[in-house]
């Protein structure tokens, strides 16, 4: 018995069409509720004031929202992280043309029990030694040390994101230890870091 198809059967072009785009929205709204974290923190850490963080990342996810079909899905946080670097950059080039502003960058704590007084202390050194060298690296460097140290990326991840050779990533993560080890070593000696 041949099965007979009416165009009553057929799916509704408007149909589709909806559902597309409430899948499109469903996977926006799921790529700012999983990356919104991740990005605003990586921005600070690349040395963006609060308000420029807030700033560029809006520009982060408006831009990707604008190439979604780009973005393999599980590949979204290397692919905002990209973005995010460029943003960056583009900001601090436009702060370079606002009267100069002291930023410092708040590093993220974990804290599962209260400390002593001394382990804040010694967390704050850390954090201002830390805040220091990374204040003192050139935009590269500091980005490839953000994402590699901090981000725990690999060095072929921040390869792609940052469009330059592996070698030339190993070469801004070494310069970048070997600047923070100079400002410890500073401190270490008793002199201002």
């Amino acid at each position: 018995m041949a099965a007979s198809i009416s165009l009553d059967d057929a799916p509704d072009q408007s149909d589709t069409s909806l559902r597309t785009r409430q899948e499109r929205a469903a996977r926006q709204a799921a790529l700012v509720r999983n990356h919104l974290t991740f990005v605003w923190r990586l921005l600070r850490r690349l040395g963006l004031s609060p308000e420029d963080a807030d700033d560029a990342a809006q520009e982060t996810f408006l831009i990707a929202v604008s190439k979604l079909d780009a973005i393999v899905e599980g590949q979204e946080k290397r692919y905002l992280a990209g973005i995010a670097v460029r943003s960056a950059a583009r900001s601090r080039r436009s702060q370079r043309r606002r009267p100069d502003q002291v930023v410092a960058v708040e590093m993220d704590e974990c804290r599962s029990s209260a400390p002593s007084s001394d382990e804040l202390l010694a967390r704050k050194q850390a954090r201002t030694l830390l805040e220091l060298a990374m204040s003192q690296m050139s935009p590269d460097v500091r980005s490839a040390f953000v994402l590699y140290e901090l981000e725990q990326m690999t060095r072929q991840e921040i390869a792609t994101i940052t469009q330059t050779p592996p070698g030339t990533v190993a070469s801004r993560i070494r310069i970048a230890r070997e600047q923070l080890e100079a400002v410890a070593a500073r401190f270490q000696k008793g002199r201002r870091p």
